[in-house]
C-alpha cells in the first residue's frame, strides 16, 4: 500500500506536534469570565503503569457522582495534566468547550504554534465539537515583568484571532510559567495582579478525584512516550527465530486441514489473555505466549476478530497489547501497538493513541491500519461519533 506510506508519515508530522485528548464525559472549566464546567474522571491501568484515561466515551450507566466541577482558572490549569495525561512544558494547550463541557484538548509545542500550526489544530477541534475555547501558553522561560508586556503576547493575540476567525469564541487565553499564571484578557489588577496568581497547592476536587481514582500525570511527554518504549533491540529480535516457527506451525495446521481449529484457539486464549491483563498484579505473558499471540496477530482474521471485540467495547487489553507492542520485534510488534492505539482512541486519549500508531507505522510502513488510526486521532475524527465497526458477512 504505497499510498498508505506517505499518509502515515504525513500524519506522523503531524503528530510529532499535536496531542489531541478528547474527554467526552471529563469536562473542565476556567477563569473569572469563565463559566462552570462539569467533568468526570474513570481509571485504567496498563500493566504495572497507570495510564490516564484522558476523554472517555459517553456512558447512560455513568452515575452522576461521577461528575466533578472546576470553578476558575487555577482548578483549570491545574486539571490540565490529568486532561493531556503529562503536564506540558515548552507548550500551547488549546482546552475546547462546548455548552459547558469538555469536547477536546489538544497541545502544540509552542515553536509549532508559532509556525502556523494552530489552524490546524483548531480545525481538528471544532469539527471534533469545539464551539469555545481557552488557550493556555505554558513556558517556564518567560517570567514576567510588566503585565502590559507579558511574555508570548504577539502569539497570544494571534491564537485570540485566529478562534476568532475559526468561528468560535475565546474565553481567556492564559500564560502559565513557574508555578504562576497570568491572563492575556483580563485587564483588572484586582482579579489579574501584574505579579500573576499562584497555581493552587491544595488538590482540586476534580485533581483529588482523578488521583483517588488512579488517573496519573506523567511529569512531560517524553514520560508518556516511554509508557510504549520498546525493549532493548537485542531482547525483542531473540524472538525471532520462536516466531517464525511459530508461523510455520500455524500453517504446517492449516494444510493438516486444522487451521479453522487452530484460529478459533488462538482467539479464544487471546480474548482470555486480554481480558485477565486488566486484574491487579497481572504480570503479563512469558515468552511462549508472546511469540504465539504475535503470530497470530499477523494473521489478518485474527487481528481483525480481536478489532472488531476492542471497537465494539466488547475487550480492551489495552495491558497486553502493550506488553507485546513492547517486546516483539519488528514487524510483529505492529498489530500490538495498533490495537492499543485503538482502544486508547476509542477511549478519548488521542495522545498515546497517536503515539502508538506512530510507532505502527514506523515498525511497519505498509500497516494500514495504523494509518487510518492516524488519520483519525490528527484529523480530530470524533470516536463518540463514529459508528462501531462491523466485520464484512463474507469474512
Amino acid at each position: 500500500m504505497r499510498g498508505g506510506t506517505a499518509l502515515a508519515r504525513r500524519h506522523v508530522a503531524l503528530t510529532d506536534r499535536l496531542d489531541l485528548a478528547r474527554p467526552g464525559d471529563i469536562p473542565s472549566t476556567g477563569c473569572a469570565q469563565v463559566p462552570e464546567l462539569s467533568t468526570a474522571t474513570r481509571k485504567h491501568r496498563h500493566g504495572s503503569v497507570p495510564i490516564p484515561t484522558l476523554a472517555l466515551m459517553s456512558s447512560p450507566r455513568r452515575r452522576s457522582a461521577d461528575v466533578q466541577r472546576i470553578s476558575g482558572p487555577g482548578e483549570l490549569l491545574q486539571a490540565v495534566p490529568y486532561l493531556l495525561g503529562f503536564h506540558p512544558s515548552q507548550s500551547l494547550v488549546l482546552i475546547g468547550l462546548h455548552a459547558g463541557r469538555l469536547a477536546v484538548t489538544a497541545r502544540l509545542d509552542l515553536r509549532d504554534a508559532e509556525r502556523g500550526g494552530v489552524p490546524h489544530a483548531l480545525d481538528a477541534m471544532i469539527r471534533g465539537g469545539s464551539s469555545s475555547f481557552v488557550a493556555v501558553v505554558y513556558d517556564d522561560d518567560a517570567v514576567p515583568g510588566d503585565l502590559r508586556l507579558l511574555p508570548w503576547a504577539e502569539l497570544a493575540g494571534r491564537i485570540h484571532l485566529e478562534i476568532a476567525e475559526a468561528g468560535a469564541d475565546v474565553l481567556d487565553v492564559l500564560l502559565v510559567s513557574c508555578g504562576r499564571w497570568w491572563s492575556f484578557t483580563c485587564t483588572s489588577a484586582d482579579c489579574c495582579p501584574a505579579d500573576g496568581q499562584e497555581l493552587p497547592d491544595t488538590p482540586s476536587a476534580f485533581a483529588a478525584a482523578a488521583t483517588y481514582q488512579g488517573v496519573v500525570a506523567l511529569p512531560d511527554r517524553t514520560a508518556l512516550e516511554a509508557v510504549l518504549a520498546p525493549l532493548p533491540e537485542a531482547e525483542r529480535q531473540a524472538m525471532d527465530a520462536a516466531l517464525a516457527e511459530a508461523e510455520q506451525a500455524a500453517v504446517r495446521e492449516s494444510l493438516a486441514g486444522r487451521g479453522r481449529r487452530w484460529e478459533v484457539s488462538v482467539k479464544r486464549a487471546l480474548f482470555k489473555a486480554a481480558r485477565a491483563s486488566g486484574a491487579a498484579g497481572w504480570a503479563g505473558p512469558g515468552d511462549h505466549v508472546a511469540v504465539r499471540f504475535g503470530a497470530a496477530l499477523a494473521v489478518t482474521r485474527v487481528r481483525d476478530a480481536v478489532w472488531m471485540a476492542v471497537d465494539d467495547r466488547r475487550l480492551d487489553g489495552r495491558p497486553l497489547w502493550r506488553e507485546l507492542g513492547r517486546r516483539l520485534p519488528s514487524p510483529y510488534d505492529a498489530p500490538a501497538l495498533f490495537l492499543f492505539g485503538w482502544a486508547a482512541w476509542r477511549a478519548g486519549d488521542g495522545a498515546l493513541a497517536g503515539i502508538a500508531a506512530e510507532r505502527a507505522v514506523g515498525s511497519d510502513p505498509h500497516y494500514s491500519a495504523a494509518d487510518l488510526l492516524l488519520a483519525a486521532v490528527t484529523s480530530g475524527v470524533d470516536p463518540r461519533r463514529l459508528p462501531r465497526l462491523r466485520m464484512p458477512r463474507s469474512a
